[in-house]
């Protein structure tokens, strides 16, 4: 697990950190000629680079991936964070865009995956319901989000048209290691059970389909 830190923040990030969310969302996005993506608060980039190298793998098209995060410290780490997994070409997909908050964010065009995992847990309910209307605006297809209040939501999603995806979602959910628990009361933990969670089909998967 990378822990990056600067004096005003301490991030939590890896590669491959769920692998098969990742690998999911590549599989959803291969039919798409020239697909746009933007990953909010990347750290310092090991998730869209680790999407990077699956689209590769994959064989996948041309694809424009956008990267920011609130912390200009960890984006200039981005820019030199290796892995072994991780080639000039897998870099080169990735462009690290200007400091950004997510709910100031502001996108020229829609994109077609709008990737906000396991930061808005850090914000209040009034600030995670700003966040979510801001990321529904920019998304075109598919909103993946975790760590947010599963009640909230869902009601912010069934208001823009957003569906819970089901496709891999058992092995995406338990892909969240570090966050399973049998104490599930702040809204980042995942019970051992999902049906345990008021809510859970939003909580149970991370994609969500428009």
């Amino acid at each position: 697990m990378l822990r990056p830190i600067s004096p005003q923040s301490i991030g939590t990030t890896d590669f491959f950190r769920n692998r098969a969310f990742l690998s999911t969302l590549v599989d959803l996005l291969l039919p798409i000629e020239n697909p746009r993506v933007i990953f909010h608060a990347c750290s310092c980039g090991a998730e869209p680079l680790s999407f990077a190298v699956l689209w590769r793998e994959r064989r996948g098209g041309r694809i424009t991936i956008h990267a920011t995060d609130i912390e200009p410290l960890f984006l200039s780490m981005a820019k030199t964070i290796t892995h072994e997994s991780v080639t000039e070409s897998d870099r080169a997909l990735v462009t690290f865009l200007t400091p950004s908050n997510m709910v100031t964010f502001r996108a020229d065009e829609p994109y077609d995956a709008v990737i906000c995992m396991n930061a808005l847990c850090y914000l209040s309910e009034d600030e995670q319901r700003l966040a979510i209307r801001a990321l529904c605006k920019s998304t075109k297809q598919y909103l993946c989000i975790t760590a947010a209040s599963p009640s909230l939501l869902r009601q912010e999603l069934q208001r823009t048209g957003f569906r819970p995806l089901w496709k891999s979602w058992v092995q995406i959910y338990y892909g969240w290691r570090e966050r399973l628990s049998l104490r599930h009361r702040k809204c980042w933990k995942l019970p051992v059970i999902p049906m345990l969670m008021p809510a859970w089909r939003y909580s149970g998967t991370s994609i969500f389909a428009r």
